[in-house]
């Protein structure tokens, strides 16, 4: 994994040094790998679930059945994804990585994501592209609110409740805009991947701030003219 901006922490293992593709044997992956790579060569609106099929050397039913859509097979494709960053970072914890902070932790997680989804980028620009103009791309949302709230549960972040859904929401704008980066960023170390991701937890950062700084005030306003009303 690139490193974070500061404060990084000795012996941890790179994401680029850890697989990338799921184990082989099982149809649900085979379906999952040969989609992605049908959607870098033929783009998402052209997708064809009995194209995914023969290129994976399966039944169809092996993909409609699981896969009733081309939506539910990217959903599972993410979700394979999450297992790889959550598994990242069960390493980092067992490499003694407790001590850094949550801005640092969330940065990690989600760059051991963009590592993950390295070598699909261009099936994840072709669906990015096609997604602009497919209204039916909108049931991806649940989907990315729900990696979200795994990224802020794995970096020890309380995730539940309506406050929890507003942090994973402002995360998914922070991702959004780092994501943009990623898909135009050939660079090795992903520079500017970082610096957009960095920059956005820092604003993130500092919005939390602000609100936890405001909101006792307004908690004594509140007190004072439920007051002056008794």
């Amino acid at each position: 994994m690139a490193k974070r901006p500061q404060g990084t922490t000795p012996g941890k293992a790179s994401g680029k040094d850890k697989a990338k593709t799921a184990p082989s044997g099982d149809p649900r992956n085979a379906v999952i790998d040969a989609a992605m790579a049908r959607i870098a060569q033929d783009g998402w609106r052209r997708l064809s679930l009995a194209d995914v099929a023969g290129d994976a050397g399966v039944p169809l039913a092996d993909v409609l059945i699981p896969f009733p859509t081309k939506y539910d097979i990217v959903n599972a494709f993410q979700d394979r994804i999450d297992a790889q960053m959550l598994a990242a970072a069960d390493d980092h914890a067992a490499a003694g990585d407790a001590g850094i902070g949550i801005r640092d932790r969330l940065f990690d997680l989600l760059m051991e994501r963009f590592d993950a989804l390295a070598p699909h980028r261009a099936a994840m620009a072709e669906i990015a592209k096609d997604s602009l103009c497919d209204p039916a791309a909108l049931r991806f949302l649940p989907r990315m609110a729900r990696t979200m709230t795994r990224v802020l549960a794995a970096a020890g972040v309380d995730a539940a409740g309506p406050c929890g859904l507003l942090r994973a929401k402002g995360l998914a704008l922070v991702y959004a805009d780092a994501f943009r980066v990623w898909l135009g960023d050939d660079g090795a170390d992903q520079a500017k991947t970082m610096a957009a991701l960095d920059k956005g937890l820092r604003r993130a950062e500092t919005a939390v701030r602000f609100l936890d700084r405001i909101r006792p005030k307004q908690g004594r306003h509140e007190e004072t003219a439920e007051a002056s009303q008794a």
